[in-house]
């Protein structure tokens, strides 16, 4: 990439973090740029994508991941729906160090980035002035989800569907006086999860903790996905190795490994490895995770990303199995728009790797409320209620983080 400059700056002798994302957010939303700013599990570093020319990714296709060029992917739950890119036009890495990269004439929108950063970082002004309020989606109430989970076992107990992940969402009013401040406190509270806020003028501003890894694919060849499904909240006086899950659980978290194996059979990937189910644990809750690993360059599949991209999304962990009747029933059931909970983001071709999400433990943010959404895998053997209040702590990670400040 051609590059006008590269900085490289103690962040102790300039401006803080929280500075610098608040800068880039509020810079890129006024003028309607793309931003993206995320931190990769186990990583207190964090890296920032703006894009004052975003792009979309053709609807009814899967996103060629090799031969797109570096940048930030964002796309919604229904595989039929447009995408979005961000490309990498100007780059803020956050470490020990502050490291900028800008493109040939963009230097003076990342110098604006931290001019606006050294202006608010004692002023009160919010990103709420920038922001649109929520358009108001049909009310989602306790009964109609519980009922909803009636109806999914009904039909699971008598046709092919084996399970389907129904979701809600709910509206909660907030502050956005300290967003950057949220964004950091979820790093922090969140260690092994994958934490996100990115915006873009088609999507709006979204934050994401999300615990679950769709695929990666590295320098050496490594490619990588997982199998996470199971929920239950964490118990301090009970240590992980300890944990015991229920037939349903286990079940559930089986059903997407069957899935993803399935997906190898369909392309005659025969020499991977798996690991697990093991136990994790992501704040408040556990869950129960199976890692796949294959080398692309030991099976000659260079392309395996793309490939398994277009196989596994969306996978039976936030939409059901079989695909299809799974699908159906989430037409007909969910009284509202997934938009890009239960999608996928995250940076591809950023130093030769590609990293892929699922939109989870999420919210769009407005002017001065958020909208949670949260699933859960209905089998045979789900309790309704206990579903509903699994909804509850998922959407509690984002809404907490919010509320406790």
């Amino acid at each position: 990439m051609n590059s006008s400059a590269v900085l490289h700056t103690d962040i102790s002798e300039d401006l803080c973090k929280k500075d610098i994302i608040k800068g880039s957010l509020y810079s890129a939303i006024q003028h309607s740029y793309a931003v993206a700013c995320w931190s990769k599990p186990e990583s207190k570093s964090w890296e920032i994508l703006i894009d004052p020319q975003p792009t979309l990714v053709a609807a009814n296709t899967t996103p060629y991941l090799h031969t797109l060029p570096s940048g930030f992917l964002i796309a919604p739950f229904k595989s039929n729906s447009s995408k979005f890119f961000i490309q990498n036009k100007i780059h803020i890495q956050l470490g020990e160090t502050v490291n900028t990269t800008a493109q040939v004439g963009y230097k003076g929108i990342l110098e604006e980035v931290f001019q606006t950063g050294h202006s608010l970082k004692d002023a009160s002004v919010s990103l709420a002035d920038l922001l649109s309020s929520s358009t108001v989606q049909p009310a989602s109430y306790d009964c109609d989800y519980i009922a909803g989970v009636e109806a999914a076992k009904e039909v699971i107990l008598t046709s092919e569907l084996q399970k389907v992940v129904l979701a809600r969402s709910k509206e909660q009013q907030v502050s956005l006086a300290h967003l950057e401040t949220v964004v950091l406190n979820l790093r922090e509270q969140y260690p092994l999860a994958y934490i996100s806020i990115f915006y873009h003028p088609e999507t709006g501003l979204w934050i994401s903790a999300t615990p679950e890894l769709l695929l990666c694919t590295d320098s050496d060849g490594t490619f990588k996905t997982v199998a996470l499904a199971g929920t239950q909240k964490y118990n301090p006086e009970i240590p992980i190795r300890d944990v015991s899950w229920t037939h349903k659980e286990i079940e559930e978290q089986a059903l997407v490994c069957r899935y993803i194996i399935n997906c190898f059979k369909t392309i005659r990937l025969r020499e991977y490895i798996e690991e697990g189910p093991r136990t994790i644990q992501s704040g408040n809750l556990l869950h129960l995770k199976t890692t796949y690993t294959a080398n692309t360059t030991e099976v000659n599949m260079q392309e395996l990303g793309t490939t398994m991209l277009q196989l596994l999304h969306p996978t039976s962990a936030v939409c059901g199995m079989p695909k299809k009747p799974a699908t159906d029933f989430i037409e007909q059931y969910e009284q509202f728009d997934r938009k890009l909970f239960s999608g996928y983001s995250g940076p591809v071709n950023m130093s030769n790797s590609t990293s892929l999400y699922v939109t989870l433990r999420c919210a769009q943010i407005h002017s001065n409320s958020i909208t949670l959404y949260a699933g859960a895998g209905i089998t045979a053997e789900s309790v309704p209620q206990k579903e509903f209040e699994e909804t509850n702590l998922k959407m509690d990670v984002i809404g907490k983080a919010f509320s406790n400040l």
